[in-house]
């Protein structure tokens, strides 16, 4: 091994001569051989110190590179073979939760690419003050409902919800509450999205970053702040923001038909939800940077944890919100502001701002149309090549070959999203949204009426200038 380690280090040293002798970047060849050299050793667990190394050889990899789609295929290894960037045991730092996603039937739920994790682990945000313009820019606009999630996407390299739950949390007063330095809280939003798997198409921290948003805007409405006291506003920003924490771009009921050890953990029971909420606290107590409770009087923070948790278990969607038309949380001030309406409420808001793509402007909600369908299909696929162990097919018609996506948004629509949007707005007044989702229902429906089965009609067909 020591053999392999020298050869790699020298490779490493040849590179770097070899860039600093010329005015461009160096033969990426030499990336290649050292990155093939370096996983080639296997288990970094046991050589701890190979793991920065390799780190280092990704990051040298441009992001446009034409290297980076092979070498995401070579690189992608379990996560239990060694652990985050930086730890001093990587056997010891793997999540306890992603270890118990793994089930022996299910080798690769909890994998994820050291490409995305040289990304979204290595870059350390800057503090509020010193934000790039481009980005201050887009974040100057995080108050309106057409706030573009994706646009923040783009301009922070699949980093947004660091960026924007240090805007939202200034907002709200959430140091002040928590009596954490913005430094803490900005190492616990790095922390929280460095969990989130970058490869899953829709349950990514640019996901989380957009309920973050939408929470935020409802928490502004008046009849909801007016319902709401500061630890109801902070916890719900919290739960937002760690909702879906280390999410494997699989549902409960893949989880619990493969018999993974999270589903035995939890009793087939909110299998996710669970995990999100555990975990995250998990995370936060185990490392004193992170650590945006530890100043906090122990009532008032056992307090806001079970807020916290109970909106983090309130995304699991088959828990039905009682009252759908929203009477309970109209009346009196006084009945408004009671124990159970204020739960009512905050249940509500964190589910309809994690269902609230289809309330979004058009070209949004199509490409989260696009996303939840291909994390979809990545899931129906893993399960075909599964069928032969006996288990069942879980969401048949997301087959990509013959499903058709205006179909399942317009079941989606009408089967979870009408109902409980119009008992929101019925409380909220949020006519804007409800408008949204008449014209996007409409548009399903036109491409659904065409036969057309993807996310946008067919282009015209062009008449050739020989026809008649």
């Amino acid at each position: 091994m020591m053999l392999m380690e020298d050869l790699a280090v020298q490779k490493m040293k040849i590179y770097q001569i070899q860039t600093e002798a010329s005015e461009g970047p160096a033969d990426f060849g030499f990336v290649v051989e050292g990155v093939k050299v370096l996983t080639g050793l296997g288990n970094f667990a046991r050589a701890p110190c190979l793991l920065d190394l390799h780190m280092q050889w990704i990051s040298l990899i441009p992001r446009s590179s034409v290297l980076v789609s092979p070498l995401r295929e070579e690189l992608d290894v379990n996560l239990s073979s060694f652990g985050r960037v930086g730890d001093k045991n990587p056997e010891k730092s793997v999540s306890d939760g992603r270890e118990r996603l793994l089930s022996p039937a299910e080798p690769s739920i909890a994998s994820r690419s050291l490409y995305d994790m040289s990304q979204s682990q290595l870059a350390v945000p800057v503090p509020l003050t010193d934000v790039p313009a481009s980005i201050a820019e887009i974040l100057n606009k995080e108050e309106d409902w057409d706030f573009s999630i994706l646009e923040l996407e783009a301009a922070t390299h699949k980093r947004p919800l660091t960026y924007l739950g240090l805007k939202i949390f200034a907002n709200f007063g959430v140091c002040e509450f928590l009596n954490c330095s913005e430094s803490m809280l900005r190492s616990w939003l790095q922390m929280i999205e460095a969990n989130y798997h970058a490869s899953n198409s829709y349950h990514n921290s640019t996901h989380a970053a957009d309920v973050l948003h939408a929470t935020a805007y409802f928490l502004r409405k008046d009849k909801v702040k007016g319902s709401l006291d500061q630890l109801d506003e902070i916890a719900s920003l919290l739960a937002a923001t760690v909702h879906d924490v280390d999410h494997p771009g699989r549902t409960n009921s893949f989880l619990c038909n493969a018999g993974s050890e999270l589903a035995i953990l939890y009793n087939d029971t909110a299998v996710l939800e669970s995990h999100h909420a555990a975990l995250a606290f998990q995370l936060t107590v185990r490392d004193n940077k992170c650590n945006i409770f530890k100043n906090m009087e122990r009532t008032q923070f056992r307090t806001l944890r079970q807020a916290i948790i109970d909106m983090v278990l309130a995304t699991e969607m088959t828990q039905s919100s009682s009252n759908s038309d929203g009477s309970d949380c109209e009346g009196q001030a006084s009945m408004r502001n009671s124990p159970e309406n204020r739960l009512l409420i905050k249940r509500m808001m964190i589910k309809c701002a994690d269902v609230a793509n289809p309330c979004r402007p058009l070209e949004l909600c199509i490409e989260w149309a696009g996303r939840i369908s291909e994390e979809y299909f990545a899931q129906r696929s893993l399960r075909m090549k599964k069928r032969g162990r006996g288990l069942p097919v879980v969401m048949p018609v997301f087959d990509r070959n013959t499903c058709s996506i205006p179909k399942s948004q317009i079941s989606f629509i009408d089967y979870f999203i009408t109902d409980m949007f119009h008992a929101w707005d019925a409380f909220a007044g949020l006519p804007g949204l409800m408008e949204h989702l008449a014209e996007n229902y409409k548009y399903w429906k036109s491409l659904d009426e065409m036969k057309c089965k993807s996310l946008r009609p067919p282009p015209p067909s062009v008449t050739s200038p020989t026809d008649p």
